[in-house]
């Protein structure tokens, strides 16, 4: 209920403020034809996923904001089944790349983006500050991705299997 109207919002957004797709991104820091910065973009978003999904078990050893996090919001993904972990990766990775990445951040730029973004993964507990500044750096690595290739689909990626394989930890540990 809230993914489908973020995406419109995104598309609207972007078509009628900047007459253009939300998708691309007109001045890419990588100067390459269209196919050679979408396999970037991919490969970029691939190795961030990896990396994320891979640091989450260490972090999780090693630190006590992450255990205690974990702890909070375990109870919120137990009672999902397997198929709403991955629609609920998928839509939320689709609809907030969209919006803040595809929409938002070529207006409001990286940094006041991935603010906003972190700003907005947030709880009713102090240790959701933590889940707010994790958001802030993701946002600031998805934001990255997409500057540097002008196509949104490596962040896209990357959000959909951090939030699969992430949730998927957290219900089993």
């Amino acid at each position: 209920m809230i993914y489908a109207p973020l995406s419109v919002g995104a598309l609207a957004w972007a078509w009628f403020g900047q007459e253009r797709w939300a998708w691309s991104l007109p001045s890419p820091i990588l100067n390459a034809s269209y196919p050679a910065r979408f396999a970037a973009s991919l490969g970029l978003g691939l190795a961030l996923a990896l990396l994320v999904i891979v640091s989450t078990p260490w972090l999780l050893r090693r630190t006590a904001w992450a255990r205690t996090l974990h702890e909070e919001l375990k109870p919120i993904i137990e009672g999902l089944s397997a198929t709403d972990i991955l629609l609920l990766a998928l839509a939320s990775g689709l609809a907030e790349e969209l919006f803040f990445r595809g929409a938002m951040q070529p207006v409001l730029g990286l940094l006041a983006t991935s603010f906003i973004f972190g700003a907005v993964h947030t709880g009713p507990k102090r240790v959701f500050l933590w889940w707010s500044a994790w958001a802030f750096v993701m946002g600031l690595l998805f934001g990255a991705i997409f500057e540097a290739t002008g196509v949104l689909w490596g962040a896209v990626l990357a959000h959909v299997l951090i939030n699969q394989r992430n949730m998927t930890f957290m219900k089993g540990h």
